[in-house]
């Protein structure tokens, strides 16, 4: 029902511009109730470390905090934003366009938050 729902009626309204009311990435009330269930989880499993995306909220945990990040979205105009793990280390990361003085344009990998040691995450 929901998958003939999506397809007969959504996908027109998409196309006449209508955003999902319901989409975290669209409803800051959805998104931070989708953030507290996440959280509710990761504290119900051992404090067990997460990685998601999509809410268009990126999070880079304090060491005292839970351990859950957010690459926020992945894609924005111009630049993406990720979560790298590298040599035992996790960092927020964006790479973006940029212009050099010369005139010519070149990607650019810009930390926003970390490193930070995983051990510092992992129980």
């Amino acid at each position: 029902m929901s998958s003939f729902l999506v397809k007969t009626l959504w996908k027109p309204l998409q196309i006449l511009g209508f955003s999902d009311p319901t989409s975290p990435a669209q409803n800051f009330k959805e998104r931070i109730k989708v953030e507290h269930k996440l959280e509710k989880w990761i504290m119900e499993n051992n404090n067990q470390m997460m990685i998601t995306g999509h809410t268009h909220r990126p999070r880079f945990p304090d060491k005292s905090e839970i351990p859950f990040f957010n690459d926020g979205s992945c894609v924005h105009p111009r630049s993406i934003t990720g979560i790298e793990i590298e040599n035992n280390e996790i960092t927020l990361i964006k790479w973006h366009i940029i212009t050099n003085n010369n005139g010519t344009m070149q990607i650019k990998r810009t930390i926003l938050e970390g490193p930070e040691n995983l051990t510092h995450y992992i129980n």
